[in-house]
């Protein structure tokens, strides 16, 4: 079983919001990922599930709102980049996880 895509998100999303909070971001937003993140490593199946739609959710929120702000085009340039690659790799690891579970059971040895 590859386990690329799930690595791959949880990695990036700890890179992004460890980072958030290193720079006086919102706690709370950060721990919200931070939790889903661990709990998706540890225990899996549903929780990439819910990490992946947490991910889209609050950058489709936030990503038009950065970009209407008052911010340097620097900023809003990094965090389209940081929206942009956090959705492709929540939408790689939803799409591995569907595929493992419409996959068949592997068949019993005897």
């Amino acid at each position: 079983m590859r386990r690329w895509p799930l690595f791959a998100l949880v990695g990036w999303t700890a890179f992004v919001w460890l980072g958030r909070v290193r720079n006086g971001g919102s706690l709370l937003l950060a721990a919200s990922f931070l939790v889903l993140a661990a709990l998706a490593l540890w225990r899996r199946g549903h929780w990439i599930t819910a990490l992946a739609g947490w991910t889209v959710a609050v950058w489709v929120v936030r990503t038009p709102m950065i970009l209407a702000d008052h911010q340097s085009g620097a900023f809003k340039a990094v965090h389209t980049v940081l929206a942009v690659v956090s959705i492709g790799l929540a939408i790689t690891a939803q799409v591995h996880v569907q595929r493992q579970r419409e996959a068949p059971a592997p068949a019993a040895r005897l």
